[in-house]
C-alpha cells in the first residue's frame, strides 16, 4: 500500500512537471503560429487544446487523433522573398554594409587591409557595430559582383576600389621607371 501510495505521488509529480512543459511547447506554438501567418500572409486557426490534464485524462489514456500539419508550398510566400537579393537598404532604413563599405573606399587612395577598413569605417559609423568577420565577407562579396579588387602581397590582402587599384599600380610602375632612368 505504501509503495502504490509512493507511487502515485512520483506519477503527480512528473504529471505536474509535464504539464508546466506543456504550458512552455503552447506558448512556443502560439508563437510559431503568429509567425508562419506572418510569412505566409494567410490567417491561421490557433485553436488551442485545453492546458490542463486531469485524473479522467491519464486514466482514459492517449488519444488516437494526431495532428498532421498542411504540407509546405514549393515557393516560399512573396514576403519572405521580397527581403531577399537585391534589397539596398536594411529593415532600419540605414545603408547596407556593402554601400557603406563602397562609400569609405571611394574616399580612400591606396588599397586598404581589412583592418583599416574596419577602423575607418568604426570610426566613421559610430552607431553601428563593425565587426572585422562582416566587413571582410561583404568585402568578398563586392569582389564578386567586380565593385572591388583584391591585391595579394604575400600573406596581405589589400582593397580598394576596382578603378583604383589600377590606377595605384600605375602610379607605383611610373615612380619605379622614373627611378631607374
Amino acid at each position: 500500500m505504501e509503495r502504490v501510495s509512493q507511487e502515485r505521488e512520483q506519477v503527480r509529480a512528473e504529471i505536474a512537471a509535464l504539464q508546466q512543459r506543456l504550458e512552455v511547447l503552447e506558448a512556443d506554438h502560439q508563437q510559431l503560429l503568429k509567425l508562419q501567418a506572418t510569412l505566409t500572409g494567410e490567417p491561421v486557426a490557433a485553436e488551442r487544446p485545453p492546458l490542463s490534464i486531469t485524473t479522467d485524462d491519464v486514466e482514459a489514456g492517449p488519444k488516437t487523433s494526431a495532428r498532421v500539419p498542411r504540407p509546405r508550398s514549393a515557393k516560399a510566400p512573396a514576403s519572405a522573398r521580397a527581403g531577399r537579393r537585391g534589397a539596398k537598404k536594411t529593415g532600419r532604413g540605414e545603408p547596407t554594409w556593402g554601400e557603406i563599405l563602397l562609400s569609405y573606399l571611394e574616399g580612400q587612395q591606396q588599397p586598404l587591409s581589412v583592418a583599416e577598413i574596419t577602423n575607418g569605417v568604426s570610426a566613421a559609423h559610430l552607431a553601428r557595430t563593425v565587426q572585422a568577420t562582416a566587413v571582410r565577407t561583404t568585402l568578398e562579396g563586392l569582389v564578386a559582383r567586380g565593385k572591388v579588387q583584391r591585391s595579394k602581397q604575400g600573406r596581405s590582402v589589400a582593397y580598394s576600389l576596382v578603378g583604383r587599384q589600377v590606377a595605384s599600380e600605375q602610379g607605383l610602375a611610373d615612380v619605379a621607371s622614373s627611378e631607374s632612368a
